[in-house]
Formats: structure tokens, sequence, C-alpha cells
């Protein structure tokens, strides 16, 4: 009379929910400048937390890849992409940085 696992996981539901821990801000930083493989980009930034941002950008990085983003009147910061998907790229810093708006 024991339960398999497969009937188990079964009646488990996956969650949706929003996993991010911080909040995300848009139209804080329009523009910003990408540095990808030796090449600079002016990409529109979609928007900004204090861990990363969201980008659009025609590059199609690899998971992972390190690169380096800029927004004006800011020093360039490196971060690393934690997805890339339909022309939208998610970056993430590394660290946490402070938003002064």
């Amino acid at each position: 009379m024991g339960l398999g696992v497969g009937s188990r996981f079964a009646r488990q539901r996956p969650s949706f929910e929003e996993q991010r821990s911080e909040p995300r801000y848009e139209g804080v930083v329009e523009r910003g400048t990408l540095y990808f493989r030796g090449e600079e980009h002016a990409v529109p930034v979609l928007n900004l937390s204090s861990r990363g941002t969201m980008i659009e950008c025609a590059v199609v990085p690899r998971l992972g890849e390190s690169v380096i983003i800029r927004f004006e009147g800011c020093s360039p910061m490196h971060a690393f992409v934690r997805w890339s998907r339909d022309g939208r790229i998610g970056l993430n810093f590394g660290g946490e940085i402070i938003l002064g708006f």
C-alpha cells in the first residue's frame, strides 16, 4: 500500500511565483553602453535593480559570460550574463550596488 515516487511528485505543483528579492525599477536609466567581446554597443535599459539590469541588444552572449556595462554618469561595472532571450539580456552585477535616485 505504499505510494510510488512518481505519484508523490505528480501531486506537487510547480511554483511560478516571483523569486526575486529586490524590486526592479523602470525608467531610472534609459540607455547604457555594453562592452562585449571588445566592441561597444549602445543599449536601451529596460529595468534596473541593486543586483542587475535587463537590456535590449542584438548580441548573443553565452550564459555566465563576463561583460562590462556603463550607465551615463557612472563608472563601468563588471557583470555576467544571467540569461538571454529574444533580444533581451539579463545581467547580474555579482554584488549589490546602491541606487540613489
